[in-house]
Parts: structure tokens; C-alpha cells; sequence
């Protein structure tokens, strides 16, 4: 059974997914299916991971993002009996499942194919990894307003139809 970290994450800071997220999660995996890190057949376990993560957007005012498609991208990740490189965790959350790679489109394209451990050594991963992003509890007001004004430049509001 695969674990939902992201929920598990967002429960420490006393927000719970959306209803809606299981149905946003199955369109996103029939339109995306692999992971984006992967060459064919390398893993078979995958997330739907929110490149900015959902609970930092609803904390910071962006629930939107937590089901807007944009946000998403597919990762693989290690399960029981399904073995992987594991991308969503160094990719997504480089090593640290309290963080997020807010890089994680371009990661997944500069680290295509490539296994934990090649990951780990390369020295631009290392450099990522030194600065990731700070769990939400332990940012300062300065840095949720920038985070925040990120997300709005990277994925604007959209109006409602």
C-alpha cells in the first residue's frame, strides 16, 4: 500500500487533503502515468507529487494549487515489492520528505534515468540538497511572502469559468 506523505505532512500542521483530491490524482495518472525521472520500465511505483507542496498552499492562502494540474508531476517512488530509484523522494523532496525541490520539473530532466545513487553524488544535487526548502513551522514570515509570491508568479490564479 502506498504511503501519502504529502498527507501525512500536512496532517502535522493540521490541514487534511481535499475530497476532491482522489479524483484529481487518478485524471493527473491517465494523463501522466510514468514518472518523469524515469526511462521506460525502470520503476513501477509512482506518486502524484505537488511540486509546490499542498499544505504550504492552503497555509499560505493558494488552495487552488492543491488540485490544479499544473502543481503536479509524477514521480516513482520505492513501495513493498515494487523496487525504484525512488525519485519522488530525492527529486521531489531531495532526501527529505519535511522539504520540497521547488526545481523538481527541471530535476526530473536533468537527472533522467539516473539511480539514487548516481543522484546523490552529483555535486548540483548536493548543492540543492544543502538548501532545500525549510518545513513550513520553521519559515519566517519574509520567506512564506516570498514562497507565496512564487507560487502566484509560477502558477497565477485562475478565474472560475
Amino acid at each position: 500500500m502506498k504511503t501519502d506523505h504529502g498527507a501525512e505532512e500536512a496532517t502535522r500542521h493540521g490541514i487534511a487533503r481535499s475530497s476532491h483530491w482522489p479524483a484529481v490524482e487518478r485524471a493527473h495518472l491517465a494523463k501522466e502515468p510514468n514518472c518523469r525521472a524515469c526511462r521506460p520500465g525502470q520503476s513501477e511505483a509512482v506518486q502524484v507529487h505537488h511540486i509546490f507542496p499542498f499544505h504550504y498552499a492552503i497555509a499560505l492562502g493558494r488552495p487552488d494549487l492543491e488540485l490544479d494540474d499544473r502543481n503536479l508531476i509524477t514521480l516513482c517512488e520505492t513501495e513493498h515489492d515494487k523496487p525504484g530509484p525512488n525519485h519522488h523522494l530525492l527529486l521531489g523532496h531531495l532526501d527529505d520528505f519535511k522539504s520540497s525541490n521547488l526545481a523538481v520539473v527541471v530535476s526530473a530532466m536533468s537527472y533522467f534515468g539516473e539511480d539514487a545513487d548516481e543522484i546523490k553524488r552529483s555535486v548540483a544535487w548536493q548543492g540543492l540538497h544543502a538548501v532545500r526548502l525549510r518545513p513550513l513551522d520553521q519559515m519566517t514570515d519574509q520567506e512564506k511572502a516570498a514562497f507565496k509570491a512564487e507560487m502566484d508568479t509560477r502558477f497565477p490564479p485562475q478565474k472560475a469559468p
